[in-house]
């Protein structure tokens, strides 16, 4: 199992396929082993479904500060 662990005690488990979680400081996309922070839950409905539908791959981390993937 694939689990993060935050020195806050949050732990993400990003086993299983892609999904929107809740935790306390905001919603994530998870799952194929990967963890990625979404503005909302509708934003992280739209991000699986467009690697769903198109194919996208998963976004860079080598975004400057405070800019996420999908934006200019």
């Amino acid at each position: 199992m694939s689990m993060l662990r935050f020195n806050d005690g949050m732990t993400i488990n990003t086993d299983g396929p892609l999904r929107v979680i809740r935790k306390s400081d905001g919603y994530y996309v998870v799952g194929d082993g990967m963890c990625m922070p979404v503005d909302s839950r509708e934003e992280g409905q739209h991000y699986i479904k467009s690697i769903k539908e198109d194919g996208v791959d998963y976004p860079s981390t080598n975004y400057p500060a405070g800019r996420r993937s999908g934006g200019n």
